[in-house]
């Protein structure tokens, strides 16, 4: 019998279809895989039959069969995802339709990858207990890393606050604290995916997203797809700002906000800030807006993307006032009536990085991958 992971690349294409623009009849499938009906059609009855998908009935009134589009089983399996910050770590368990069942943040005394995969291991538990879900149906934790990675993506060039994640194999250290498959990727990479399946860029082919965490970077997804590169670190943006001067990430803030007065050294202590009581707050916004601004431009015209996509782990609120001003009639307008990229928060906001990293074992094994 046939297993989740011996998906052809025809069937991934299916489940993908149904998974972004789900419920969809049958007959919209093909369109939008270069697929005949006849193939839809025996393809969906047997992504059926293993329990992948079902059908749910439409009623318009009128006489006649009702609809019957399809829909992922969302039940068929879940996926955790692991993300990073100062103080510990994200933890969230979302099932095969992409809903988020359970988050939390896990404070991580230890910053061994072994001690973060135990921590990891032990709060899913928790949540499979609490949502009535056997742990059998967890497929793999997603891992969203906290730098670029090495030669062979075995060894990560981690941020200056996570020194202990500067091994030799990463996922087999993390392996050693978990009984479930491990899956790793940046976290800007992982969020950009997150995105494609299950925000704001499912709609969207081709889109750069801009990852503002504890530094600055990104992800790109063409056709589609995530874009690794040949080493897994496509989308580094973060090199076009120097680490000695002002940048746009959340170290730069926090030290700004603290140099003026304002006690924050995390994205949490960000939640109550406001920009119009906060002049500090609506002083950084101001310059690191601008810096997005003239990158992303550049990055937009390199790249031609359908979109931009601006998240991390930024507050809502302050992610919306960063994208209004990065986002105007004069963005990217050379006044010669080049097409214009769409700018967009993450929709997801500051659970993108979360979402992407329990994303990325579903995205392996059910999904359009490499």
């Amino acid at each position: 019998m046939q297993t989740a992971s011996d998906l052809n690349l025809s069937e991934r294409k299916v489940l993908d279809i149904i998974w972004r623009l789900g419920p969809i009849a049958r007959t919209d499938i093909g369109p939008l895989t270069s697929l005949s009906t006849m193939s839809v059609s025996r393809i969906t009855r047997e992504l059926a039959d293993r329990g992948l998908l079902s059908e749910e009935v439409h009623r318009s009134g009128g006489r006649g069969q009702p609809s019957r589009p399809l829909i992922i089983k969302s039940d068929a399996a879940c996926s955790a995802g692991v993300y990073f910050s100062s103080r510990g770590l994200q933890v969230g368990l979302i099932d095969l339709s992409g809903q988020l069942l359970a988050h939390d943040s896990v404070a991580v005394e230890a910053s061994r990858p072994i001690d973060v995969a135990r921590a990891a291991a032990e709060r899913i538990s928790y949540f499979c207990k609490q949502e009535g879900i056997p742990e059998e149906k967890i497929v793999g934790v997603g891992f969203a890393l906290p730098g670029d990675f090495i030669a062979d993506r075995k060894r990560l060039n981690a941020h200056a606050m996570f020194p202990g994640f500067r091994g030799n194999d990463l996922e087999a250290e993390l392996q050693a604290g978990i009984n479930k498959p491990v899956y790793v990727e940046n976290d800007a990479a992982s969020a950009a995916l997150g995105e494609r399946l299950l925000g704001v860029g499912q709609t969207i082919n081709h889109f750069f997203f801009a990852h503002i965490g504890h530094g600055i970077g990104g992800g790109l997804v063409l056709d589609g797809r995530l874009y690794r590169g040949a080493r897994g670190n496509a989308g580094i943006i973060g090199v076009q700002f120097p680490n000695d001067q002002p940048r746009p990430s959340g170290q730069d803030l926090f030290a700004f906000l603290q140099k003026n007065g304002v006690e924050a050294s995390d994205f949490e202590d960000l939640e109550f800030l406001r920009p119009q009581t906060c002049p500090p707050l609506k002083t950084w916004i101001a310059r690191a807006s601008a810096q997005l601004r003239e990158r992303l431009w550049i990055t937009a015209r390199i790249l031609d993307p359908n979109a931009i996509i601006i998240g991390g782990r930024l507050p809502f609120h302050i992610l919306q006032e960063v994208v209004a001003r990065v986002d105007d009639e004069t963005f990217c307008n050379e006044g010669v009536d080049l097409p214009r990229p769409k700018v967009f928060a993450s929709s997801l906001g500051p659970l993108a990085g979360v979402v992407g990293a329990a994303v990325l074992p579903l995205y392996s094994r059910y999904f359009i991958s490499d």
